[in-house]
């Protein structure tokens, strides 16, 4: 009877646990790649991989646009960016052709017109 008990509630709590552990390693390959801020916190930005969009959010009205970019992982090449030139809590996207299950980098950094992005995060790898 002691026995039973002890399988009846053991048996469910060691299952849960293996189906626990295989939900947690059967997550999606890609990822969107989480929100990053430039140096200075005047831009923000990130990929979302359920709409496949690329977006920038200018943070502060301060002359500068935001600009997030997606780079070529591990090289660092330029492939596409998105410009946010208003600081109206709208932001900016756009939707690139991004090879599912590729390896990418983004990077968030704050512009002028005619000039180089500047005060640029670090650049950070996601899984489109």
């Amino acid at each position: 009877m002691v026995i039973h008990r002890l399988v009846m509630r053991t048996v469910p709590a060691v299952l849960g646990g293996a189906l626990a552990v295989t939900a947690l390693s059967a997550t999606p390959a890609s990822a969107s790649s989480g929100w990053w801020t430039s140096q200075g916190k005047g831009a923000e930005g990130f990929y979302n991989h359920v709409n496949g969009r690329v977006y920038a959010n200018d943070t502060k009205t301060d002359g500068y646009s935001a600009v997030t970019q997606i780079l070529t992982y591990p090289s660092g090449h330029l492939i596409t960016s998105v410009k946010d030139k208003l600081n109206n809590n709208a932001g900016s996207w756009i939707t690139p052709r991004l090879h599912q299950g590729g390896d990418y980098m983004i990077r968030v950094c704050v512009v002028k017109s005619g000039h180089k992005p500047t005060k640029c995060s670090t650049a950070h790898w996601f899984e489109a």
